[in-house]
């Protein structure tokens, strides 16, 4: 049975939010590779995209969703969120359709609020599948290049709840600009359509000034019928610009508006058209050259229909009853890297059967890491009626056991030791009476501290990296890098999730002292990791403290005028 609008939104909302926080999710600068992922997986090819344009797509998108680091002290932190198309006109009949197209959009965090320092009602920067970069929710509702038809989004572009998930994710229902022609003026499209909610900030227009040739070709175009296709050639050259997309002639939209500006300006108009023609060479096209002529461009703009989204394929169009076993299950573990902030998710995959219990998985997943970091911040932080906190999740970067298992294959002067968790077992492991291995948290609690146990995320996870130290280290140095993480997640990690409003698991503090030993010394036995002992915790947490999304020493503090919050921009 094909699922409506408002199920597949409520679906995405129960893999994207908690109640009323604002979930983000945390990239550290040297993390890039993630974020492309996570957009190769958005913006998927289908058979009539040309490879060479989708790279051009994927690239622009990671560009200005990188950038937004500036406001965040170098790392990011964003969140996915999906707007649905419907042709349907009546509101709940569009919540009700089944016929609609699906546009991921890229939320980044600017603004926060000085009294509670979270980002509810703030400034927040929204980039669309195009790379199109909107200074705020509204910017986007309002000047989005959607298709026509009517949008279903999470409500100010945050997934949010009730109390209780059951009542509902609360969405907006919106017209999209298409709709009311491509060229509208603010005012009138302020006066044809409503329903923002009144919190919404008003934003002003970014401040960019405009080329000089945009601006000549203005004055000269008389009031003919060529100067209503130049001045829509000339907003769409200024609307480009305004959300950072290029003006360059190699790219077909902004080519198509200069040689539509060239239609209807003499001379320096004509010397544009020369120039963009000799730029496209084989690339242009009828619809390009009927633009010197004077024709809209109109027909050639953007909308998103040809892109196919693999999350939409895995996600939205796999029905509850059909199963999965004919689909690539790596393919699905790679996508779900959108959903679960993860890079290893095959044993969530392999649990799977069919279509419901795909989200079933994803949704318990999200519950389960949004409900530690929810306990995490509310014990840290104190609890606060009507306070609602931004909450990070942290990237899960551990990979899955048979990589951790194979380093030596990568790294030359590991030595693949013969030792396993087996050899271990009576003291941090146990083994069941069927002969299967599993933690003994009684002994683990005794040896390393009760908060070493608490902050164990996955027991899976942890016995993974445990493995890989088994095998990579002997028996006295496995037992000091062990102490090692016991020491940090003692000393630093209340400050650390504090400040990032995050839960910091035992296993992923484990895998980075690993990696940082492998990765920076050769030799890994215990009298040398002795001498390098608090070299090993000051580069850890220098890590972890470098994750605060806010740093007064090395930030400039702006007060904004549009959301009354401030925010914090540093040098990239």
């Amino acid at each position: 049975m094909t699922r409506s609008v408002y199920e597949v939104q409520q679906d995405f909302a129960l893999s994207s939010g908690l109640h009323s926080e604002i979930i983000w999710d945390a990239l550290a600068a040297d993390q890039e590779e993630v974020l492309k992922q996570k957009i190769a997986n958005l913006i998927n090819a289908d058979s009539t995209e040309p490879s060479k344009s989708l790279e051009r797509q994927r690239q622009k998108v990671f560009e200005n969703v990188w950038q937004q680091r500036r406001y965040t002290n170098r790392m990011l932190l964003s969140a996915i969120i999906y707007v649905l198309v419907t042709p349907e006109k009546d509101p709940e009949q569009a919540l009700r359709s089944t016929n609609f197209s699906c546009h991921p959009v890229i939320r980044t965090r600017k603004c926060l609020r000085e009294d509670y320092e979270n980002s509810d009602n703030c400034c927040m920067i929204f980039i669309d599948e195009h790379g199109r970069v909107y200074a705020n929710w509204r910017q986007y509702v309002f000047h989005n290049r959607l298709p026509k038809g009517t949008m279903i989004a999470p409500s100010q572009g945050i997934y949010r709840f009730g109390h209780d998930p059951d009542n509902g994710v609360h969405l907006m229902v919106h017209a999209t600009p298409a709709s009311f022609g491509l060229i509208y003026k603010a005012g009138d499209a302020l006066a044809t359509v409503g329903g923002l909610a009144a919190s919404v900030p008003v934003a002003a227009a970014l401040a960019i000034p405009v080329a000089p040739p945009i601006l000549m070709a203005a004055a000269v175009v008389g009031a003919t019928a060529a100067a209503y296709s130049t001045a829509r050639s000339i907003s769409c050259l200024y609307d480009r610009r305004q959300h950072c997309q290029s003006l360059s002639l190699r790219e077909r939209e902004s080519r198509n508006s200069w040689l539509g500006v060239a239609g209807g300006v003499v001379g320096l108009g004509a010397m544009e058209a020369t120039t963009a023609l000799c730029a496209a060479s084989a690339e242009v096209n009828a619809a390009a050259q009927l633009a010197v002529k004077g024709i809209n461009v109109s027909s050639i703009v953007i909308s998103g229909t040809g892109v196919a989204n693999s999350v939409y394929d895995l996600y939205l169009k796999i029905n509850e009853d059909q199963p999965l076993c004919s689909i690539d299950v790596l393919h699905i573990a790679a996508s779900l890297l959108i959903f679960t902030h993860s890079i290893n998710n095959l044993r969530l995959v392999n649990r799977l059967t069919n279509g419901q219990s795909l989200r079933q998985a994803v949704n318990q997943q999200a519950r389960l890491t949004f409900g530690q970091i929810a306990k995490e911040s509310s014990k840290l932080n104190g609890h606060v009626p009507g306070q609602h906190f931004d909450m990070v999740r942290t990237l899960n970067d551990i990979p899955i056991k048979e990589t951790l298992l194979g380093l030596h294959n990568s790294y030359k002067h590991l030595r693949e030791g013969a030792a396993s968790l087996a050899s271990i077992a009576g003291t941090l492991i146990s083994r069941d009476s069927e002969g299967q291995l599993h933690l003994n948290v009684d002994s683990v609690g005794k040896s390393l501290g009760p908060k070493f146990v608490e902050h164990i995320g996955h027991q899976s996870s942890f016995l993974d990296v445990l493995d890989a130290l088994v095998k990579y280290f002997d028996g006295p140095a496995m037992q000091l890098l062990l102490q090692l993480a016991r020491e940090f997640l003692e000393n630093n990690l209340d400050s650390i999730e504090r400040g990032l409003n995050t839960f910091l698991s035992t296993e992923l503090v484990l895998y980075h002292i690993l990696m940082q030993c492998i990765n920076n010394y050769e030799n890994l036995t215990l009298e040398f990791l002795l001498e390098r002992k608090d070299e090993i915790l000051s580069i850890l947490t220098k890590y972890f403290e470098g994750l605060r999304p806010k740093d007064e020493h090395s930030s400039t503090k702006t007060k904004c005028d549009n959301c009354q919050g401030v925010y914090y921009t540093c040098n990239l």
